[in-house]
């Protein structure tokens, strides 16, 4: 249950950026467009969302999206295109707008998702982070003396 909202976020993300350009620009048609979203929507999430992040760094779920959106994304305009779309051009820009949002969508996932509602950037948890340093009376010990 607890997948179900950001699965949500992000399949509505996805469907108005790629309604942006795949339906306005390029002239696919509004269930193509849907259909796109959500098989590019599930398929993120489960693989790089759920898979990856909490186990990686960002810049490599970043990379590895843009790689998975630019093959879905060129699958789909092939399938529902009827291939007058160029293929290449179409599922890379497309792919670049969607890794812009995925950036964000990231940021949300490892604030509000994965670390159960504690935000990474508060206060609270920077301030609770203390440095402490070890401290002694002498640089050297003296050795051969005896101890009192």
């Amino acid at each position: 249950m607890q997948n179900i909202k950001p699965l949500l976020i992000k399949i509505a993300g996805h469907f108005i950026l790629l309604y942006l350009v795949l339906g306005l620009i390029y002239g696919m048609s509004f269930f193509g467009v849907l259909f796109t979203a959500l098989l590019l929507g599930v398929i993120s999430y489960f693989l790089a969302d759920v898979g990856l992040l909490p186990r990686t760094a960002d810049w490599f779920v970043l990379i590895s999206d843009f790689g998975l959106a630019s093959s879905v994304i060129w699958g789909m305009t092939r399938f529902f295109a009827h291939n007058h779309l160029p293929g290449l051009q179409v599922s890379i820009g497309a792919a670049v707008v969607i890794s812009v949002f995925e950036h964000f969508y990231h940021q949300y996932l490892t604030d509000y998702v994965l670390q159960k509602g504690v935000p990474r950037r508060s206060k609270a948890k920077a301030s609770s982070l203390r440095y402490g340093m070890e401290t002694a009376e002498e640089i050297r010990p003296e050795t051969g003396k005896k101890q009192k």
